[in-house]
């Protein structure tokens, strides 16, 4: 079970990597089979420089980071019961305990889906179960129905009280019966009363705030046209009477247009707010998701960028990188006594891991940003020269393509919503002077 989620979430199980390296090593030894004798002896040289290097590390401690991380994977997927949904978000949970940030969003929105279908499974069984005893109980309801009125219309017009009442026994108490004709009948045409009230008095509304409109308009016109006869009974020339039409006239058409605009927001309000279609709430579903990820990313990268600034009084940050500073963080946290430059040196590593698996969704198919994925590839290899300073830079570029992918992302989501005439989700805040985001 374990391995169902570690091999299906995150690609290889501990097994499956080691394997992956057992045909690696094979695949040296065929290709090196191959040589001439010179460039044997000179593959072997390497070869033998390389497992020395391996066996240091080992010697030190030092475990493999993709081993180490496949290994807490599988080492959590083996405490989660995959049919249960709050397991498995305590799985993320743990893993985010580890560092793991991009195993715990894979497991986290995995328990989301298992709890959707999970519900939209409960939901369909209920709505069948009740569909199916509705539908028995409506055909049974509108057959019994259906007889009383043919046999009631059979006894014509002149039948009697005892005859209504003999055929109405058949089917309960009389009284019963004529009373479930009755609210059924009463029922259909409340339903009815109830939806054209609803029609009449929103119609009411409309035309109540249309001749309050007509009525400010006219009033508007009578106030123009007497300030115009003052001035003209004030001695006003025939030009500036004529200049005060023209004025009165605009101010009137734009008081008309107002009024229409105000009118039409005004019965839209009462229709209640408009919504995304359900093809277009699902784009919008999946771009939420993609900006919650961005900005997970985002507030990960945050402390390893800090612990390679230099402080502003020292010059120095508080991570220095190099080969051999890094063998001895690896070694202190792989020996479990780490130190605040291991711990910080961990941290840079979970984000270089991130720019890894980045790599990885993209060599897939996976949709990815372009310069996401570029600064991704730069940092990554940033890291491996073990240089402090371009490493932070790499780092930086990363962080902050990130943020745009984020932006360009809330962007989408709001103009999704303008085209659809939508309240916008996130506002005009998004990449504006409140909320500014740039990419050098």
């Amino acid at each position: 079970m374990a391995e169902n989620i570690v091999a299906g979430l995150f690609g290889l199980t501990p097994e499956m990597y080691g394997e992956q390296q057992r045909r690696s090593a094979l695949q040296e030894g065929i290709t090196l089979a191959q040589l001439d004798p010179a460039a044997r002896g000179a593959a072997m040289t390497y070869a033998g420089a390389r497992g020395l290097g391996t066996a240091i590390g080992g010697a030190l401690g030092v475990q493999d980071p993709q081993l180490q991380l496949i290994s807490t994977r599988n080492a959590i997927a083996k405490q989660i019961d995959q049919t249960n949904p709050e397991s498995i978000l305590k799985g993320a949970q743990m893993l985010a305990q580890a560092g793991d940030q991009q195993g715990a969003m894979a497991l986290a929105q995995y328990a989301r889906q298992a709890q959707s279908e999970m519900a939209q499974t409960q939901q369909r069984r209920a709505a069948e179960t009740a569909s199916l005893a509705q539908a028995a109980k409506t055909q049974l309801s509108i057959k019994q129905e259906e007889d009383l009125r043919s046999e009631l219309s059979k006894l014509g017009p002149d039948a009697t009280q005892d005859q209504v009442i003999g055929v109405l026994t058949k089917y309960g108490p009389p009284e019963k019966v004529l009373a479930a004709l009755t609210a059924a009948q009463s029922k259909t045409e409340a339903t009815l009363a109830r939806t054209a009230a609803s029609d009449a008095a929103n119609q009411a509304k409309v035309e109540a705030a249309k001749t309050a409109a007509d009525a400010a308009l006219e009033r508007a016109k009578v106030l123009a046209d007497a300030k115009i006869e003052a001035a003209a009974t004030a001695g006003a020339t025939a030009k500036e009477i004529a200049r005060m039409r023209i004025d009165s006239s605009k101010e009137i058409a734009q008081l008309k247009i107002d009024s229409a605009m105000q009118l039409k927001e005004f019965a839209n309000t009462l229709k209640g707010p408009k919504t995304l279609a359900p093809s277009l709430q699902k784009e919008e579903d999946k771009e939420l998701e993609l900006v919650d990820s961005l900005t997970a990313r985002e507030t990960s990268l945050a402390p390893a960028i800090a612990t390679l600034t230099p402080d502003p009084k020292t010059g120095k940050p508080p991570l220095e990188l190099g080969p051999v500073n890094n063998l001895r963080y690896q070694a202190q946290n792989a020996a479990g006594n780490s130190s605040v430059e291991s711990r910080n040196y961990a941290a840079l590593q979970r984000a270089v891991q991130e720019a890894t698996n980045l790599k990885t969704d993209a060599a897939k198919g996976v949709q990815t940003d372009k310069d996401v994925l570029r600064f991704a590839n730069e940092l990554i290899a940033a890291f491996g020269g073990n240089d402090t300073k371009t490493t932070l830079e790499a780092l930086s570029n990363f962080s902050k393509s990130t943020a745009k992918a984020k932006e360009n992302a809330q962007k989408r989501i709001d103009s999704r919503r303008k085209s659809q005439g939508v309240d916008p989700y996130y506002g005009p805040a998004v990449g504006t002077a409140q909320n500014p985001i740039k990419l050098d």
